[in-house]
């Protein structure tokens, strides 16, 4: 019988995905392993990757349509089998199908640039401007609202040319003004930028998680003097290798070990019990153009220094290149957020539900405080937990930050 492959979860929150951009079109050979489709999910675009091996029979959607889970999106013929005979199994309506979405996966021809052709309207019929995430990146940066922009792609769909052009004309269109009339100008108009698949997930969650969890806020300063001094000379040591050890390094590493020791922190809250986690998963924020994405960084207290710096670099360039997978993406069991590179001292950050906990590291900063009887300068770092107060307590919060304060400030006990 044919293969029928369907929407996976590629997610831990992905209900529906955008079929971005098909990797294959009817009649290609395909392996388990190779890429079939890019999808757009709440979170990123993911490589949809095939399970089986055969022939590319039918393609149930073209590029730019969303899709529910567990909708049917391809059909595979398997070894054995006639493609053109499954196809024809479909029904009227999979024939005249198959031919559209597999000119959606053929490159522009005839010499023409891609939005050259007929521009059809990229809204879809819920609203959503059809376009590409690299397409958005590119007007968001330019300053062009997207739903203005004519797409050339499948099913009208706005890819990067497509911008770019209408940038181009916009700029050329601009007429020059009279140096008189320079003095008096007229009324900026605003913008209006549609809400992506990702926002409106990061905005359901936080409302879900404040509105759900009651919260508690625990902060300490930490002294870093010590550990900017090691780092200094690991950095040395790791220089040939071309690997360099950042705070943020040492706040991972810390932060699995106190958990290791404090497991009613890296733990879940359920409405019939609290589950304490047997691996120790940290979620790592990483903030994008369209919002936050959060990869996983699993058995972590089981790292070492340098094994943190290499598989978080590994996860920030597949996040920033929106490729994370889903095996990147699940599992977390404590999530930190760090702003200190934007120079900020100290914050509260909201939970990632179920999860109960979550620490916002702010800066590494010069400050005096007192030794003694004495003002001496010394660098300062505040970080600030915020916990689920229906499972973890005051006094858990504290102790939990009383074991990463000791270990930050003597980075040499997290080898202990």
């Amino acid at each position: 019988m044919p293969i029928e492959v369907t929407m996976p979860k590629l997610s831990p929150t992905m209900e529906s995905g955008v079929l971005a951009q098909w990797m294959v079109k009817v009649g290609d050979v395909v392996k388990e392993g190779d890429t079939l489709a890019d999808v757009e999910t709440d979170k990123a675009t993911m490589p949809m990757l095939s399970y089986d091996d055969g022939v590319v029979a039918h393609l149930d959607v073209a590029a730019g349509e969303a899709v529910a889970l567990g909708q049917r999106v391809l059909v595979l013929a398997k070894k054995g089998e006639d493609a053109q005979a499954v196809a024809s199994t479909l029904g009227k309506s999979a024939a005249k199908a198959a031919p559209a979405a597999a000119a959606s996966a053929a490159p522009a021809s005839n010499g023409q640039d891609a939005h050259a052709a007929p521009a059809v309207s990229a809204v879809a019929a819920s609203g959503r401007v059809r376009s590409s995430p690299l397409a958005r990146k590119v007007a968001s940066n330019a300053g062009v609202d997207i739903a203005q922009v004519p797409g050339s792609g499948p099913n009208g769909r706005v890819v990067r040319a497509d911008v770019e052009a209408f940038a181009q004309r916009g700029a050329a269109a601009a007429p020059s003004k009279p140096a008189a009339a320079a003095a008096v100008s007229a009324p900026r108009a605003g913008q209006r930028i549609p809400h992506t698949t990702m926002r409106k997930t990061i905005a359901r969650r936080m409302l879900e998680a404040k509105a759900t969890a009651p919260e508690i806020h625990v902060t300490v300063d930490i002294r870093v003097d010590e550990l900017v001094a090691v780092r200094e000379r690991l950095n040395k040591q790791l220089a040939a290798e071309k690997i360099k050890l950042s705070v943020g390094d040492f706040v991972t590493k810390a932060v699995a070990v106190a958990l290791r020791k404090h497991p009613g922190v890296n733990a879940s809250y359920e409405p019939d019990a609290i589950v304490l986690h047997g691996d120790v998963n940290v979620g790592i924020a990483v903030a994008l153009d369209g919002g936050l994405i959060v990869p996983v960084l699993r058995n972590a207290d089981q790292l070492g220094l340098r094994d943190i710096r290499v598989q978080s670099e590994t996860l920030y360039d597949a996040a920033r290149k929106m490729r994370l997978t889903p095996e990147q993406m699940m599992g977390g069991t404590f999530t930190i957020s760090n702003l200190g590179m934007f120079g900020v001292r100290q914050f509260d950050a909201i939970l990632n539900l179920p999860e109960v906990a979550i620490l916002a590291v702010g800066a590494a900063e010069r400050r005096p405080i007192v030794v003694g009887d004495a003002l001496v300068p010394a660098t300062m770092m505040s970080v600030t937990l915020t916990a689920d107060h229906r499972a973890v307590d005051g006094a858990l919060a504290a102790e939990f930050l009383r074991t990463l304060k000791g270990l930050l400030e003597e980075p040499a006990s997290m080898l202990l």
